[in-house]
């Protein structure tokens, strides 16, 4: 008996641990905590203009409520997110009359008490004749990992 319990019990054990490397526990944090570490930057380098695509696009569900600016904005009344916003313009720039192009850029600011951010625009131009318009957003990344400061979203532009 007592051998056939101890049998039992290792079988039991064995099981449990080659179960253990073979069915990996469910996820309970999202991808990207967990798929790679935190990356540094050089703090005195901006970001480029992909990482700030890449940060722009990662933030599609930041919603327009976010700052007044972003207030009515897109190209839909039922625009309610970044995402929204910045893909209706996007699509507006399939027309192949006049000239489309992004302005991209990162500059370095600071605010006393808070720190250093790099302050960063994304703006989508067309210009065709009299038909001349720009439509983006402006938001802050962390100068030590890239990272989007969430409530930093404003939306930019003009008719």
């Amino acid at each position: 008996m007592k051998l056939r319990f101890a049998l039992v019990l290792t079988t039991c054990l064995l099981s449990v641990g080659c179960s253990r490397d073979s069915h990996p526990a469910p996820r309970t944090s999202a991808p990207s905590d967990s798929l790679a570490p935190a990356r540094a930057y050089d703090e005195n380098a901006p970001p480029t203009r992909k990482e700030v695509l890449r940060a722009l696009l990662a933030s599609q569900d930041v919603s327009l409520s976010i700052d007044s600016s972003c207030s009515g904005v897109g190209t839909d009344p039922a625009d309610s997110n970044i995402g929204d916003y910045i893909s209706g313009f996007l699509a507006e720039q399939n027309d192949t009359k006049g000239k489309n192009w992004l302005d991209i850029t990162a500059k370095r600011s600071s605010v006393p008490g808070v720190g250093s951010f790099w302050t960063c625009d994304v703006v989508i131009r067309h210009v065709d004749g009299e038909d001349r318009w720009g439509w983006g957003v402006s938001f802050q990344m962390r100068p030590k990992d890239h990272s989007v400061v969430k409530g930093s979203f404003r939306c930019t532009g003009s008719g």
